[in-house]
């Protein structure tokens, strides 16, 4: 976290300086999160504005805050440093400590996998480098931000930034910032899909990301559609990975019980048990091995590192209540990662079942009665019984109808949860899965506790 002293601050926002001597600990946009020490900066928002929360804020004892220059409300005691746009100073003050450092970025997009991806290259660095990195999926325009500003120090020898887009040009704003010396792109899928016209519009704008003149490596799924394009977008090296394309320079070689064995274009070598169940996920793992050799690190520093592996908070976690195997892979949906979570679920003890409760897919727009009639079709040979939650999931369910599948459709979380408990039994694996803004995450919230609860990673 970044330490401000406020004639730096004058210097950099070119506003007179103070006779102040305030030094400011970390940012905030988030009054709610906010503490006394931190450096507000007041942001309009969809819902609301960072101005009203001036008062608050300064009733908790800080120090100061940027505001829009046209702020015309009271200071509450507090030091305001006026600027054009809150927004775009937060930018170039993140901007501006990534100048300073002396840091190597690496950057992660995708449209899904990012977050696992970025965990999975921050611990396989930290074997021999001292590392940085997004927490969460902070990876918006104030995300990104916020990462550099509350979660580096300036000693760090490589910054990991997952970044994000929902349109086009946002991954141009993004490595302005903090331009990527590595890019990654994890895959590209039906995600936001309600801003794109197109699949192939979606991977241009996931390309952006490789455009700086800084990138000097960009790392690509193979399977990426029209990659035969993507690669000839920006001046860097290109990579690519998969689990078990052909032509991809890293590819999963053996799975078998003597260890992960990884192919690359000079070797293959086996770095042990890998830790975590699913295809998508050992795939992912090839991304950080590229990024790992890279930096030059050793294939015994990188199974070290793998050995080491856990997936982020509500990205697949087995859960057993009472005999009852959950996959909480609540954090989000789209059709590529609800495939890959299907194919995944582990086979159940002698008498159990594999079941999916799936909730909407969120912002496909256009794609989104085909993309659940597809998960629909999908699903089929994947698990015994379909429980299918929201508006949009009863294109799910109507599938399995016309299959003559056990299948089963709620519009309301209490139905949904009471039917789970009279269904399930002992032995059952469960799958979860919705995107959240259908708050499918609070399924397992709702369910009867048990003092026997165990969390697996």
């Amino acid at each position: 976290m970044h330490r401000f002293h406020v004639q730096e601050l004058a210097s950099i926002f070119g506003m007179p300086m103070p006779k102040d001597q305030a030094v400011f600990t970390g940012v905030s946009v988030d009054s709610r999160l906010h503490r006394p020490e931190n450096l507000f900066f007041s942001l309009p928002g969809a819902q609301t504005d960072g101005h009203h929360f001036l008062e608050k804020i300064a009733s908790q004892g800080s120090k100061g805050a940027v505001v829009s220059r046209d702020y015309g409300g009271p200071d509450y005691g507090m030091l305001l440093i006026r600027v054009e746009n809150p927004l775009v100073a937060l930018q170039n003050l993140a901007q501006l400590i990534i100048k300073q450092s002396k840091a190597r970025v690496v950057a992660v997009t995708g449209s899904v996998g990012k977050t696992t991806t970025k965990d999975f290259i921050t611990t396989i660095l930290k074997e021999k480098f001292k590392v940085a990195s997004s927490p969460g999926n902070s990876n918006s325009q104030i995300g990104v931000p916020l990462a550099i500003l509350n979660h580096t120090e300036g000693q760090e020898e490589i910054i990991v930034l997952e970044m994000g887009m929902s349109h086009p040009g946002n991954l141009k704003a993004l490595i302005n910032i903090a331009p990527p010396e590595c890019a990654i792109i994890t895959q590209v899928a039906l995600a936001h899909a309600c801003n794109f016209d197109s699949l192939e519009a979606i991977a241009c704008a996931k390309a952006e990301i490789l455009t700086h003149a800084s990138t000097a490596l960009a790392i690509l799924h193979r399977d990426i559609i029209n990659y035969s394009e993507i690669i000839k977008i920006g001046p860097c090296r290109k990579l690519s990975f998969s689990f078990d394309h052909p032509l991809a320079d890293y590819s999963i070689a053996a799975t078998q019980t003597d260890g992960l064995a990884v192919r690359s274009k000079e070797q293959i070598y086996k770095l042990g048990s890998f830790p975590i169940l699913g295809k998508h996920h050992q795939a992912n793992f090839l991304a950080a091995v590229a990024c790992a050799e890279y930096f030059g690190m050793s294939s015994k520093e990188i199974a070290l590192g793998m050995s080491k592996l856990v997936l982020p908070a509500s990205r697949g976690q087995l859960i057993e209540k009472k005999g009852i195997f959950f996959i909480n892979d609540v954090y989000n949906a789209s059709p590529l990662s609800v495939k890959a979570a299907l194919e995944n679920i582990p086979s159940p003890k002698k008498g159990g079942r594999k079941i999916a409760v799936l909730a909407d897919m969120l912002e496909l727009g256009q794609f989104s009665k085909k993309a659940h009639e597809e998960i629909g079709e999908y699903a089929l040979n994947q698990v015994d019984s379909m429980f299918c939650y929201g508006a949009e999931s009863r294109v799910i369910f109507d599938c399995w109808q016309k299959h003559d599948r056990s299948a089963y459709w709620y519009n309301h979380r209490t139905e949904l949860v009471d039917a789970l408990k009279s269904y399930l039994r002992e032995g059952d694996v469960v799958l979860i899965k919705g995107s959240r803004g259908t708050q499918i995450s609070k399924l397992l919230e709702e369910w009867e506790s048990s003092p026997n609860d165990h969390i697996f990673s």
